[in-house]
Formats: structure tokens, sequence, C-alpha cells
């Protein structure tokens, strides 16, 4: 069961929906040769449940119907045709199915906002701890499969408390919304940007080397530089980043690797990138 939810995760929803309309009519020629008392219904409530959960109300409602239709036409097979058949059989199916699938709908939306509020930051709208550490999770995984680069990158805003201290903490909400908005307006739409607390960030760059990586953080502390100027917010940014050519341990050391050196920053000049690439021969 593991297995086929794994492979249906990685299917788009008419996939699902016909893999499901295939079963359905499985089960309808199962039903057709055994005429046994056991109640076969029940087992037409895995595809509705699949159906509901993978795609839309609508796709479950329209399985439903076809799954309930066919149940009617098996009852006309195996006994004579009769108008009660309707009402007494068919009607019942048809709702319970209905009942079901917007039920699975509906927790099915319930449950992906809750997932996403888990995983965002209330006040930026980024990945919190959380769903950035997924994410990072998820690349080292990728990474380690395809054999790819990845950078990462920890940045911490010089001066924040003096914006708290002297304009407030509304002002100082507004100037982390602005540096969270920036991260995400010029980083690539496959980057990952999150606020690990305070006013740290991170942002992870997939399939990212070295070069393009110097690229992307000299256009984002450009960027940052004329927004905070603009906003006359007189704070710097400490950033480290790192370009893994060989892939960490484990999730620890990659984080690990990228705050220390942004924090050798932060305790040194300040306001500035370094830039480190994790090779072969460094541990």
């Amino acid at each position: 069961m593991k297995t086929i939810l794994s492979v249906l995760d990685n299917r788009s929803a008419r996939h699902v929906w016909w893999f499901s309309f295939g079963f359905v009519l499985l089960l309808g020629v199962v039903s057709a040769l055994f005429n046994t008392r056991f109640l076969h219904e029940i087992f037409y409530v895995f595809p509705i449940i699949v159906t509901s959960w993978y795609g839309s109300k609508r796709s479950g409602i329209i399985l439903s119907t076809l799954a309930a239709s066919l149940l009617l036409l098996i009852k006309a097979y195996q006994q004579s045709f009769q108008l009660i058949l309707v009402y007494s059989y068919w009607l019942p199916c048809l709702l319970s199915f209905y009942a079901l699938a917007v039920l699975i709908t509906n927790f099915r939306n319930v449950h992906r906002v809750e997932s996403v509020a888990a995983d965002t930051d209330s006040l930026t709208g980024i990945n919190n701890p959380r769903g950035f550490y997924a994410e990072l999770a998820n690349e080292l995984l990728r990474s380690s499969r395809y054999d790819h680069r990845f950078s990462l990158a920890f940045l911490d805003i010089d001066d924040f408390k003096r914006v708290n201290d002297t304009l407030g903490h509304a002002e100082g909400d507004r100037l982390l919304k602005e540096v969270a908005a920036c991260l995400k307006d010029t980083l690539r739409a496959t980057d990952v940007v999150g606020r690990l607390g305070g006013d740290e960030f991170a942002c992870l760059l997939p399939e990212t080397g070295q070069n393009e990586a110097s690229e992307a953080f000299s256009k984002l502390t450009g960027e940052l530089k004329s927004r905070m100027e603009r906003s006359n917010w007189k704070v710097g940014f400490s950033v480290g980043l790192v370009t893994f050519e060989r892939l960490p341990e484990d999730v620890k050391e990659a984080l690990r690797a990228a705050d220390e050196l942004m924090y050798s920053v932060k305790n040194s000049d300040k306001n500035s990138v370094a830039h480190r690439v994790w090779r072969n021969d460094q541990t």
C-alpha cells in the first residue's frame, strides 16, 4: 500500500483518475463474475478516496457516479431489473459515494492548509525553520542521487536591533518583510528561502555552482542595499555562502558550515559576503 501511494504522489491528477477508473472497472468485472452476498461495494471506496485526495471534488463525484451506476448495472444483470433498485440500491450507493468524495476532498484541503501553515513563517510568508530544513533535507537526497552541486547561504541583518530600538518593532517587522520579499523577488523561483529566526535568513540554491552562486548573491546584496536605502534603514548584511561540490554528511553539517561562515563575517567586517567551496579535500 505504501508503495502504491508513493507512486501516486508522483503522478498527475489525470493519471490518478484513470488509474482509479480502471480499478473501478476491474472491480465491476469481479463483482459481475462472483454473485455473492459479500458486500463488495466496500471495495469501491478505495478508488473514490484516491481520486478525491489526489484530484478534485468534481473528479471524485464523477467517479462516484460511474461506480454507483456500474453497481446498478451489475445488480440488473444478476437479477431481473426492477425500478425499485434505483431507489433502494443505486441512490443510497450514489449518496454514500458522494458524501465520501466530499469529505475526503474537504479533509485534504484542510490538511494542505495546515501543512503549509506549519512550514511558513507567519510574519514574512516564507519558510520557517521547519519548512526550510525539510527542503534542505530533500535537496541533499536529490543531490546525492543525481550527483548535483548546490549552494547554501546564511544571511544576518547587521544592526537590526538598532532599528527596533529607535524606530519600533513595527518598523522592524516591515524591514523583515521587505528582506523576505527581496529574497523571493531576486532569486530564482526554484531557490528556497527561509527565516530561521529573528533577523537571520537562509537561502538554498539547488544545482548551483561557485560562479552562479557568486553572481546571484552579488545581484541580491545590491538589491538589498538599494531597498534599505530607499526606506532609510541603516542596516547591512553579513552573508556566509557555501557551495557544496562534495555533499555534506547530513543537514546539520551543511547548516553548520554556512552558519559558521556567516558568523566569521559578522565578527569581522560585517556587511559583506564570504564564499567558501566545500570540496573533496575538505572535512
